[in-house]
């Protein structure tokens, strides 16, 4: 198992749903993709995800904790907040 992690904390949103469209859509308007790496220049990557969210632990902590309704502790906040922001 890897130890690394991300150097800036960040969480982005995998829109799966607008990928599988996007390969729908070169698939059925284009004939002929000369090589396996060629429908990234066919279809806008900007359209499948664009979504970024920077926040620090201490953000986290506070909106966390105001939209709620279980209380967890510093620890429990923290783990959580280290599994989206910065696993990779």
């Amino acid at each position: 198992m890897s130890r690394s992690y991300k150097k800036v904390a960040c969480c982005k949103d995998y829109n799966r749903g607008m990928k599988k469209s996007a390969n729908r859509y070169i698939r059925r308007n284009y004939l002929f993709v000369p090589s396996g790496m060629a429908y990234k220049k066919l279809f806008c990557s900007w359209n499948i995800c664009d979504y970024k969210f920077l926040k620090s632990f201490s953000i986290y902590k506070n909106e966390f904790q105001n939209y709620s309704r279980k209380k967890y502790s510093d620890k429990e906040l923290y783990r959580m907040w280290y599994k989206d922001y910065k696993m990779k």
